[in-house]
């Protein structure tokens, strides 16, 4: 049976603290279900995107890499605050393994059948620049890796790195630290940058989304659970307008064209801040297949792409039910994409990243996939 954080009575703050009042750290932070939830939400709002489904006047979903962003900025706050120990290793071992096998994967099939491949080509160069998250351009003005959605991997990775560092010279102002590099590497890219691939990507404002989220579990962290318990109302109305703006955002073009992600940096902002403070009043969700979809978001997030193309190029000629741009076709390949994902979780991602941390890892147990009982 999955763990389950309502379940346990422990909290995102419930930690004993020391005689100078300072939280002691603890054997493993327990997974926040509601976050966990969001997860889920956001890469099944990722691959209905990438459906072409219209929602308004445009597709929706592409919101969901802003989500992905706010959450992460609070999962990394969390495991500076709780255990630290062994960072980097354990962020390469989450991150690394699916994706370069992922990549490896796509550049052989480009070499084999390049008329399928569209702008990926099996160039040496590229294939390096992809496995060290080195933004290039894969075609005129696209910064892509050879997995496409790789992109935002490349900005996962700069913002472990610049944790990494902040762990080793500030161990107890990393994320600050990590927040500010994140900041000035943004305003001096976008003042002085080049107009080459590395400089155009980092100037991207999407990247603020990251200290978003730390600030997020900060809040939650100072708040009280009475006070966020009397809230709990607040916090879920927070939640259902959060996510009404990013769906409209997205909808009716609603973007501005200097700073597109701010609206959708702001709205991911308030859905953790609610989320995780519905979690620590006594709201956090037990469904079991929610939380084991967004244990699954990373695999769906990589694979979505390569299970809808048969079902788009193949299938739908053959059966317009399964047109992935009309909308049973869409939520046909969606849910398909989240079985396979929730199988190559259990069946394979589980297991090798529970055996690199017992190999690799350092001698602390992880909080990623605690699953099993």
């Amino acid at each position: 049976m999955l763990s389950n954080f309502a379940a346990t009575g422990e909290s995102i703050a419930a930690l004993p603290t020391d005689h100078e009042g300072r939280r002691k750290s603890a054997p493993a932070p327990n997974k926040i279900n509601n976050i966990q939830a969001l997860r889920a939400f956001a890469a099944i709002a990722v691959v209905f995107y990438h459906t072409g489904y219209i929602v308004g006047a445009h597709p929706v979903g592409a919101f969901g890499v802003d989500v992905f962003f706010v959450i992460s900025g609070f999962i990394m706050a969390r495991i500076c605050d709780k255990s630290p120990q062994f960072f980097f290793r354990r962020r390469l071992i989450r991150i690394v393994p699916p994706y370069w096998f992922l990549t490896i994967l796509l550049y052989f099939a480009a070499r084999q059948f390049p008329a399928l491949m569209g702008f990926t080509r099996p160039i040496l160069g590229q294939l390096v620049k992809s496995l060290l998250f080195i933004p290039f351009f894969k075609s005129p003005g696209n910064i892509q890796p050879l997995l496409f959605l790789g992109w935002s991997l490349n900005a996962e990775m700069f913002f472990y790195v610049c944790i990494a560092l902040g762990l080793l010279l500030f161990r107890r102002h990393s994320l600050l630290f990590a927040s500010i590099v994140i900041l000035l590497t943004t305003v001096i890219s976008q003042e002085f940058g080049r107009g080459d691939a590395v400089t155009q990507f980092f100037a991207r404002g999407i990247l603020l989304e990251f200290p978003l989220g730390a600030i997020a579990y900060h809040f939650i962290g100072k708040a009280s659970h009475a006070r966020l318990r009397r809230l709990r109302l607040l916090l879920v109305v927070g939640v259902a307008i959060s996510v009404v703006i990013l769906i409209a955002v997205e909808a009716f073009g609603l973007q501005p064209s200097h700073a597109p992600w701010v609206p959708d940096g702001i709205a991911s902002f308030v859905l953790i801040l609610s989320a995780a403070g519905l979690s620590k009043a006594g709201w956090d969700t037990k469904s079991v297949w929610i939380v084991l979809i967004g244990d699954s978001s990373y695999i769906l997030y990589l694979l979505h792409p390569y299970c809808l193309f048969p079902i788009a190029r193949l299938l739908a000629t053959h059966a317009p039910v399964l047109n992935i741009t009309h909308l049973s076709g869409s939520l046909i390949a969606t849910l398909l994409s989240i079985t396979i994902a929730v199988i190559l979780h259990l069946k394979a991602e589980l297991p090798v990243v529970a055996y690199l941390n017992n190999r690799f890892g350092g001698r602390r147990q992880t909080a990623e996939f605690k699953s099993t009982a």
